[in-house]
């Protein structure tokens, strides 16, 4: 008995490889995989790594390797997956925070992308690469005036950094830093008639409301073939601005069918159909438009004449009560809604707003009388603006 236990021992010691040649199938994995990554073949170097981790599943270089390769794939789920174990087997190395966090801000997963960069900023401050994907996490989360600092530390590190120009000029725009923008492209961008840097000079000539040159600078930026996002939303905007509402109407469409979170492409294409009387479609666009950014009050003015003109006046009466708390002279928000609160018998609102509506009037007409001709330089609400 005792010699049948040894024999056993014995054929299960030779038929188990020892854990060194267990390594070393593992490094020549990984060293395969390496070389066919370098030399184009993506699919046969992730095949390498796979075996790479099958040999040795709990390995953070193969689980790294295979995680950055499903990343250059497009696998992002399957990169979030191997590099949260990878994370989890070196807690301390921020190589693999950072790449997570890449992976989350590709899926779309802003918070955590943020959070995995802010760890990896605190370890080491002066890495450009995460502070750069840092600063379009917090722009994504709508945090601008924090991205936006990130963006400028990261230019004035690296002024060569055409990117970091790209997405900070635009920041800027969005924010309503018509100047400052129109400084950086004169600063960094005056030479470059790059697609990119046509798009991005263009919409500072839309910002300036300098329509006609803004359709110029923008064809520029079409003609070199580039499928650029939002190239042929701005392009709408400004043929829209120029009364060139067909061909505005048809650049929106462009627009959302490849990019169909285009803040713009939906709100202007929303009120244009809507003028049409095609309140269902101009609903579905201007909620899109609204989820977007629910904080603009141009569209939550749109959204409520849709949801007026279907009798939904509980859902316009919200978003009414939105637009005149941020543009309280606002008179045809207040009319509006007055006539919300007295289709929903909200007598004593109804009454506040006639009350709000003839003051407004009646400085409208000591405006008039003292020939005050432009009475309004703020957001034009009925005009969507971003």
């Amino acid at each position: 008995m005792v010699g049948r236990t040894v024999t056993l021992i014995l054929i299960l010691a030779a038929s188990s490889p020892p854990a060194d040649l267990l390594a070393q199938d593992v490094d020549e994995a990984l060293a395969r995989g390496s070389r066919l990554e370098r030399s184009g073949d993506l699919q046969g170097a992730v095949q390498a790594f796979e075996q790479a981790v099958r040999i040795a599943p709990s390995r953070m270089d193969a689980l790294s390797s295979l995680s950055l390769a499903y990343l250059r794939q497009g696998r992002v789920a399957d990169a979030i997956a191997g590099l949260r174990k990878a994370r989890t087997a070196d807690p301390e190395h921020p190589g693999i925070a950072y790449f997570l966090g890449l992976a989350f801000f590709q899926s779309g997963q802003y918070g955590s992308a943020s959070r995995e960069l802010e760890w990896v900023l605190e370890r080491q401050p002066s890495n450009q690469q995460a502070l750069h994907l840092h600063g379009l996490c917090l722009l994504k989360l709508n945090r601008l005036a924090p991205g936006i600092a990130k963006l400028e530390s990261v230019l004035r590190s690296d002024p060569a950094n055409r990117q970091a120009a790209f997405t900070l000029c635009s920041a800027y725009i969005k924010t309503g830093q018509v100047a400052q923008a129109a400084a950086l492209v004169d600063r960094y961008l005056k030479d470059d008639e790059g697609p990119e840097a046509l798009l991005i000079k263009g919409s500072v000539q839309l910002a300036r409301r300098q329509y006609r040159e803004a359709v110029t600078t923008l064809e520029r930026a079409r003609a070199s073939g580039r499928g650029l996002p939002t190239l042929h939303s701005q392009i709408g905007v400004a043929l829209m601005y120029e009364g060139r509402r067909d061909s505005a109407e048809e650049e929106f469409r462009a627009e959302l069918a490849t990019n169909p979170d285009d803040y713009n492409a939906n709100a202007f294409l929303g009120w244009l159909v809507q003028q049409d009387g095609d309140s269902e479609s101009a609903l579905e666009l201007l909620r899109s438009a609204y989820s977007l950014n629910e904080d603009d009050t141009g569209v939550q003015y749109l959204l409520a004449q849709v949801q007026s003109s279907r009798g939904q006046w509980a859902e316009a009466e919200a978003l009414l009560e939105q637009v005149v708390e941020a543009q309280p002279a606002f008179t045809p928000a207040h009319v509006m809604l007055a006539r919300a609160y007295a289709k929903l018998k909200r007598t004593d609102k109804f009454r506040r707003q006639q009350g709000i509506i003839a003051e407004l009037n009646a400085r409208q007409q000591e405006r008039d009388l003292q020939g005050v001709n432009q009475l309004y330089e703020g957001q034009i609400l009925a005009m969507p603006r971003q």
